[in-house]
């Protein structure tokens, strides 16, 4: 009910949040030779 509405909601937000994580490590990793 109110579960399955947050469960919706969270669940992509998760997700995006996981690729951005990846991508932000190797961002960070990049940024931080360059520097």
């Amino acid at each position: 009910l109110v579960v399955t509405g947050s469960l919706i909601t969270i669940v992509p937000l998760v997700i995006a949040f996981l690729c951005l994580q990846k991508y932000w490590q190797s961002g960070l990793a990049a940024g931080a030779v360059k520097e």
